[in-house]
């Protein structure tokens, strides 16, 4: 079933004086009947977590945009639906749904060793080097750890990989992975990973201001990320875009990522799109499991649930800068949010907003740690 886009106009409706501060939230023109969440209980969700939460809800064939709060704490510039946020981890989908696509193209194997494709140097003194593949990439089995180092840092460049276990028999998240098969990716394209999510993503999805790299025209309106509060007071802008954590976009335009790919399957066969759906893996270390990984299970990057509702898939995304977010999506029922946040404590948002959107009927373990 395809998802037609029928979205509402935007307008600053609301001015809520708080105390302390005042606090201006940019709410989609709903009635109260069709409205999931006041700017009140926005508000209260927020209060001491966030300085904005940016949501794009999809019931059905309807999408909603419900917009609260500040790009910066400092300036008190109100965020609105065409706002940039850092999507952190949530990086990782689009990139994996991009490596996807060249594997049904034939231009990439999933289980070709990516030693083969590119002798990354990094990785030239692990004895486990030759046998990692895309497919334990996707799946977070390939032994490396998340980062060696801070990503990005001159001590990251100079790092060097190292397996912790073989590739296939056990479980660790990595960005490391995912940024060797980014570099792969590139090597068998001859483009850039912008390039590459441009062709087959962003433009044929309408994802116009999604890239993982910085762009001066992002700067307009882009928010800025906070710890604990506090905020930054300047924007990150990245230069080297990397799979696992760089991209930038909004709610609204991951949403339509959401639709057009994991619900629609667009730019993939049938049959690979039902491999990107498919649970691989328990999304723990051998040995470290809990009660919730009976019910959430690695599939290829994306990560599926199981509950009273049924199966739904989801990520989360935290960067250090002072950003985290998080998709969830049913198939069945076609609904499905997008909620980006600029502070290192937004996730604790998570929760009292899915309850708000889906209902309380039903067990979130995607928020169990």
């Amino acid at each position: 079933m395809t998802i037609l886009y029928r979205s509402k106009s935007l307008l600053f409706v609301l001015l809520f004086v708080c105390i302390g501060h005042v606090a201006a939230a940019g709410v989609g023109v709903l009635s109260k009947k069709d409205s999931i969440i006041t700017y009140e209980k926005l508000h209260d969700i927020a209060q001491s977590q966030t300085p904005a939460i940016q949501i794009a809800y999809l019931n059905g064939g309807k999408i909603e945009y419900y917009n609260y709060g500040y790009k910066d704490i400092g300036t008190k510039e109100p965020i609105d639906s065409q706002t940039v946020f850092q999507a952190a981890s949530l990086s990782k989908i689009v990139a994996t749904y991009a490596f996807l696509i060249l594997a049904d193209k034939g231009i990439l194997d999933l289980d070709k060793p990516l030693w083969e494709y590119y002798e990354y140097d990094r990785l030239k003194k692990d004895r486990y080097r030759k046998i990692i593949t895309a497919r334990h990439v996707l799946t977070h089995q390939s032994g490396l750890v998340n980062w060696e180092a801070s990503a990005g840092s001159k001590a990251w460049q100079e790092s060097m990989l190292k397996t912790r276990f073989k590739p296939g028999t056990d479980y660790r998240y990595s960005g490391e992975a995912y940024y060797y098969l980014q570099l792969v990716a590139e090597r068998l394209t001859g483009k850039t990973l912008d390039e590459i999510c441009t062709e087959y993503i962003f433009k044929p999805f309408g994802m116009e201001k999604s890239r993982f790299t910085f762009a001066d025209e992002l700067e307009t309106n882009i928010a800025i990320g906070h710890k604990s509060m506090v905020s930054a007071n300047k924007v990150h802008k990245f230069k080297k875009g990397n799979a696992a954590y760089t991209l930038y976009t909004t709610a609204d335009e991951y949403l339509k990522f959401v639709i057009e790919g994991v619900l629609n399957g667009k730019g993939l066969s049938k049959a690979m799109h039902e491999k990107f759906l498919t649970p691989q893996v328990t999304t723990a270390a051998k040995g470290e499991e809990k009660e919730k990984d009976d019910y959430v299970k690695c599939c290829f990057g994306i990560r599926s649930q199981k509950n009273e509702a049924g199966i739904s898939y989801w990520h989360t995304g935290s960067n250090g800068a002072g950003f985290q977010c998080v998709f969830l999506v049913y198939p069945d029922t076609k609904k499905a949010i997008t909620i980006f946040t600029n502070s290192n404590k937004g996730r604790n948002v998570n929760l009292p907003l899915f309850k708000a959107f889906f209902g309380k009927d039903q067990t979130y373990w995607l928020t169990r740690r």
